[in-house]
């Protein structure tokens, strides 16, 4: 009896274990409170730091005296840093260049050893973990400069702090087209058969329209970014009956092989429907973004689409001249081309120079004017101003006419492993 209760226990402590696991906010005693409500919150060391002049700080960090380290994913931090040391010479700055898969663990287990190592951290933050794993278990804090965030959408500091828009757009190649040639997201599933529920009719004649390249579906940017587009099945259910005159038919439910705390999809759903269609394409994964866009560029197969980052555009015509490559964004998609991914930075809780690390994230805004800092640095091809006072004249085209929408990291935190379980099974059994 006694060995049963004991195994009763032990199974009780699992599930709640479990079940504050899947509740990060919930599980702390005091709520973070983010978005334009935290801007006036004062820090729980007494410290109101997001109305703290850049002066202030500067004279807060100099007394820390310690070397502010920056854990970045992206070399734009680094670009900071080379700034930051030459208006403040007496402060040291290290940056640590660091995957975004082994990033966060990193953070998490210095946190659990009681020494974090860094004061910094800038991420994007594509599948919601950082935020729904990091700032609601307060490993690290969103820091909102008050002057700063007057000229950024209210919306767009829901999430944390965003130093400049992009996104991961679908290419295509201008020698085939002279302007962007898909309307929405359902033409890039164009000749799927309800019927046979493939891209082959019932003659088994191929009918996939698209050659597809792509990075791997399955890694953050890429899954978030299906994960964004199943919360939104209402739109793109809409969308579907707009662009085709008839309800969308849905064909996967028979394909689904739900498993409560493994993966999970709804039935019904318009995002869904387009994601199984999705992955019975024939779809050519390929590692690097450059091979991507050169697969794009020679379209041996006819019409191609290729997924990747946006900075690819780099090796375009429009930014190298006619030594370029004949690609060009996607943009302009019904209901929306992608979704903003934006990098944020963070302080790290209980870091050595808070002070210091606020510092370096206020001079990369480019301060209260947009000017005093290095934000102007970070204009280029694929980048767009966050700011109202400060315009990107690099970005490519209009932020307006690419069409993205702001990421719902709660809703993409739900999605983002429910996507990669069901796209390992669905394309490696079509």
């Amino acid at each position: 009896m006694k060995k049963l209760l004991a195994i009763l226990l032990a199974l009780t402590m699992v599930l709640a274990l479990a079940a504050c696991s899947n509740d990060p906010a919930g599980s702390n005693e005091n709520e973070v409170v983010t978005g334009v409500a935290a801007i006036d919150v004062v820090g729980e060391d007494g410290i109101d730091w997001n109305h703290l002049s850049t002066e202030e700080l500067y004279e807060m960090a100099k007394a820390e005296g310690g070397t502010i380290t920056i854990y970045a994913t992206t070399a734009d931090a680094d670009t900071a840093r080379k700034y930051i040391r030459d208006v403040y010479p007496d402060l040291n700055f290290e940056y640590i260049s660091c995957d975004t898969n082994t990033v966060m663990p990193k953070i998490e287990m210095e946190a659990q050893s009681g020494t974090p190592m860094a004061d910094v951290l800038m991420v994007k933050d594509a599948s919601g973990e950082i935020f729904n794993e990091l700032v609601l278990w307060d490993l690290v804090k969103i820091y909102y400069p008050a002057d700063v965030c007057e000229h950024i959408k209210d919306e767009m500091l829901t999430y944390g702090l965003p130093l400049y828009s992009t996104f991961n757009p679908w290419f295509y190649n201008t020698r085939m087209y002279d302007s962007v040639p898909i309307e929405s997201w359902w033409d890039i599933v164009k000749g799927y058969n309800v019927e046979t529920q493939s891209y082959k009719d019932a003659a088994g004649n191929n009918t996939q329209f698209w050659t597809i390249y792509s990075k791997d579906i399955t890694s953050p940017s890429y899954a978030a970014l299906w994960a964004q587009l199943i919360s939104d099945s209402d739109k793109l259910e809409a969308q579907y009956k707009a662009q085709y005159g008839e309800p969308l038919v849905f064909t996967y439910t028979d394909h689904l092989q739900n498993t409560a705390g493994v993966m999970e999809l709804p039935e019904n759903n318009a995002g869904v429907e387009l994601f199984w269609r999705f992955s019975q394409m024939t779809i050519t994964p390929l590692a690097d973004g450059d091979a991507v866009v050169e697969a794009v560029h020679d379209s041996v197969n006819g019409p191609t689409l290729g997924l990747c980052s946006a900075s690819k555009l780099d090796n375009s015509k429009q930014a190298m001249g006619e030594s370029g490559m004949d690609i060009a964004w996607v943009t302009g998609l019904e209901p929306y081309t992608a979704q903003d991914a934006a990098a944020y930075s963070y302080v790290v809780s209980n870091c050595d120079n808070p002070a210091g690390a606020r510092l370096f994230i206020r001079f990369m805004m480019g301060d209260a004017d947009g000017q005093s800092g290095c934000y102007t640095v970070f204009d280029k091809l694929g980048h767009w101003s966050v700011r109202d006072d400060v315009v990107y004249k690099k970005s490519g085209i209009a932020y307006e006419d690419v069409n993205l929408t702001a990421p719902n990291y709660n809703e993409i935190y739900a999605n983002y492993p429910n996507v990669k379980a069901y796209w390992n099974l669905w394309n490696s059994t079509r």
